[in-house]
């Protein structure tokens, strides 16, 4: 982590200029991107803005399909790597109940054994309300004010009207564990070969069982239910990558990919052990899905940059706190 602390903390300072169109809100930096999201989520010091709630976990990242190997070169598909993580719940509550469906992340970070690194960060979103920053800088500030507001957003974003309409009303809602939960990469990358040859990709991690809740529910139990789930067998989630169609648009969060698509089982992540944040690791760490192993390349979407600076001066806020 410390080799990628300088470099985050330098994003973090450096301006986020995001096309704000026609609207004459500033979005200049990450830290006044990161002030909306205190101001709509609140402030819980020395925690995380958004995704406040959740627990660490340590596992191992193994190669399944060699088919990947003729995409990209990275080590993370080469080897059996180290793992550490974090689960989450969407959204600024630290006491956001785990008894009732919500979109969640997983986060982690892969160390090969010849000291790459990697990170991946996923959420439950199948696509993103928002093709740039400003748009979803918008939205965010619009949350508190309600439903209706929401809405008529919506009324002038195409794009958020297509999300709200998928994930609010034509999406399955059922509360699962983190487990048997199916996390989305939601951004694009590229893949690069030894020919230098590149190919976006999207991916999902995907439960390799259907795991569900073994211990009774409360407003706080996921740990638990995961350590149960532990103990009993597997937990475990397969890298399936989706290789971009023609049509695809590698650069806009917000499409979904649709139809049919050459998928690839590239690799297994597997929970070893589990902590909670004062015991753990994952506390104090930036999962900036940025910061990438050789073999794999950012694709243009400016959404990835927009991550990357506001998570990067997140890290430094709340570490200062502690």
């Amino acid at each position: 982590m410390l080799r990628t602390f300088a470099f985050l903390a330098a994003l973090a300072a450096t301006p986020m200029v995001a096309a704000a169109d026609s609207h004459n809100y500033n979005y200049n930096s990450a830290e006044e991107d990161f002030a909306v999201f205190e101001s709509t989520f609140g402030i819980t010091p020395g925690k995380r803005r958004n995704h406040t709630k959740g627990f660490c976990f340590v596992g191992q990242f193994s190669p399944v399909d060699p088919a990947i190997l003729a995409y990209t070169s990275s080590p993370i598909f080469k080897a059996t790597s180290k793992v550490n993580g974090r689960v989450s719940h969407k959204g600024g509550n630290n006491q956001t109940p785990d008894n009732k469906f919500s979109d969640r992340g997983l986060a982690f970070d892969i160390t090969t054994p010849d000291g790459d690194y990697h990170v991946m960060g996923l959420n439950t979103e199948d696509f993103f309300p928002a093709s740039n920053p400003a748009d979803f800088i918008d939205l965010v500030r619009t949350l508190p004010r309600g439903a209706d507001a929401v809405k008529a957003l919506a009324a002038e974003r195409p794009e958020l009207a297509a999300y709200l309409k998928h994930h609010k009303h034509d999406r399955e809602k059922v509360n699962r564990p983190y487990e048997g939960t199916t996390f989305n990469s939601v951004n694009a990358f590229y893949l690069v070969n030894g020919n230098g040859e590149r190919t976006a990709i999207r991916w999902s991690m995907v439960p390799t069982t259907a795991k569900d809740f073994v211990v009774p529910e409360s407003e706080d139990f996921l740990m638990e239910n995961m350590n149960a789930n532990l103990a009993a067998g597997n937990v475990s989630w397969d890298m399936v990558v989706t290789i971009a169609n023609p049509g695809d648009d590698p650069d806009n969060a917000a499409i979904q990919w649709t139809g049919e698509h050459k998928k690839i089982t590239a690799a297994r992540l597997t929970v070893m052990s589990t902590a909670s944040e004062a015991d753990g690791e994952c506390d104090a760490m930036n999962f900036d899905p940025t910061v990438l192993s050789d073999g794999f390349e950012l694709s243009d979407d400016p959404v990835l940059a927009a991550r990357s600076a506001i998570y990067a001066h997140g890290v430094g806020v709340r570490l200062g706190e502690k």
